[in-house]
């Protein structure tokens, strides 16, 4: 059902009672997409997901989060601190946006020369993108339905600082990465570009694919939860 707070923000719709034009007048536009990768791929603030989506204006930005807040697919926090903090998250709406995704990698993957891989990192794609990317989407929610864990992973060979170590959190059935190392993380993996490709691809176990400290079960099961290639 429309929410009324979206009469105030323009629009451009097709108008039409179509399943497929009223996902479009949603999902559509330019930008909203990428959006919405970035916000499952643990970015929470404004200047980050500005950064990640080069070419965008940050008045459009503005825009498309105020127009997904009001259709319900994401949430605005505000944080009383000094200096104030804002950040953003997806609502169930929003996640159930993720197959949509899904399909169309799958799509680029047969249609297209596109890939995600190490050779990705460098000119075309950064380490942090990569990082936070590939893992979001090659997470299975149904393997994780009722695992809660954390984990570290750093990355030692990777020239991009803000991407060299990442933390994931498991839990209610879906991945949430962020930036840094969480200081309770159950599992703590020291790796390279390589070792962590293996690890999200499944193609070694986790004590294989570099210096794994902590709990080895609870990486083993962090890992079960990514789609092999």
């Amino acid at each position: 059902m429309p929410n009324p707070a979206t009469q105030a923000l323009p629009r451009k719709s097709y108008k039409h009672p179509c399943l497929i034009a009223r996902a479009l007048d949603i999902l559509g536009d330019r930008w909203t997409l990428l959006i919405l990768r970035d916000l499952m791929s643990g970015l929470q603030r404004y200047g980050d997901i500005l950064e990640s989506c080069g070419g965008m204006s940050p008045n459009l930005l503005s825009s498309r989060l105020k127009r997904l807040e009001a259709d319900g697919l994401v949430e605005r926090h505000y944080f009383r601190e000094l200096p104030p903090r804002v950040e953003y998250s997806l609502t169930e709406m929003g996640w159930a946006v993720r197959p949509v995704l899904l399909s169309l990698i799958q799509w680029s993957r047969d249609w297209t020369d596109a890939e995600l891989g190490p050779e990705s990192i460098g000119d075309e794609l950064s380490a942090d993108f990569v990082v936070r990317v590939l893992p979001a989407l090659a997470f299975d929610p149904e393997r994780a339905r009722n695992l809660v864990a954390t984990m570290t992973i750093e990355i030692n060979d990777c020239d991009d600082a803000s991407g060299s170590c990442w933390s994931f959190d498991v839990r209610g059935g879906h991945l949430h990465p962020r930036r840094d190392i969480l200081p309770d993380s159950e599992v703590h993996l020291v790796t390279d570009t390589t070792g962590f490709f293996r690890f999200i691809r499944c193609e070694s176990v986790p004590g294989e694919c570099g210096e794994l400290t902590g709990d080895a079960a609870v990486a083993t099961a962090i890992q079960s939860c990514f789609q092999s290639h």
